[in-house]
């Protein structure tokens, strides 16, 4: 388990206070679970042992209502994840298939070429097979090119009260 020192707020008020933040082994950086971005959630892999139970487990302890997960390599997005009952796992990695699987809207392709030519090349790859998806145009995941496995969160460099998200070629 990752223990990290973290400001919270409360759910039951608006003030912040202090404490030690547990992140969901599932959701710690490391091999804990399979996800590409790209698939239903129903393709999720456990790590053997793991009861699918685990995903309704909360994501954190103690329990917090708001999440934001910020994408190192696409910094203009940020994952807001939100469940007034406590944000569960499940909730977590809905939430990032979610906010990446987005259709990207042409003034966020305004970004370096090099980079919106590498989204293309992956959305071309991407779609190639699947008409449906090439209809649907480029999307926030191909700017994240073949680093499409869900590698883990981790506490936000920046001292902030967010969590990084990585990936990964494959896991």
């Amino acid at each position: 388990m990752q223990i990290s020192y973290l400001s919270l707020i409360d759910q039951n008020s608006s003030t912040s206070h202090s404490s030690f933040i547990v992140l969901h082994s599932l959701l710690s950086y490391g091999p804990n679970l399979r996800f590409n971005i790209t698939q239903d959630l129903a393709h999720v892999q456990l790590r053997p042992g793991c009861s699918p139970t685990m995903l309704q487990e909360l994501a954190v302890q103690p329990p917090v209502s708001h999440m934001i997960i910020t994408i190192p390599e696409l910094c203009a997005w940020t994952i807001e994840v939100m469940n007034p009952r406590g944000i569960t796992v499940n909730n977590v990695l809905a939430m990032i298939r979610e906010t990446l699987n987005r259709s990207v809207a042409s003034h966020e392709m305004q970004r370096s070429s090099r980079a919106v030519n590498a989204a293309i090349d992956s959305f071309r790859a991407r779609s190639r097979a699947d008409p449906r998806e090439h209809a649907q145009g480029v999307k926030r995941v191909d700017f994240l090119g073949p680093k499409v496995f869900f590698a883990g969160l981790a506490r936000a460099r920046d001292g902030s009260d967010s969590w990084e998200i990585h990936f990964a070629q494959n896991v």
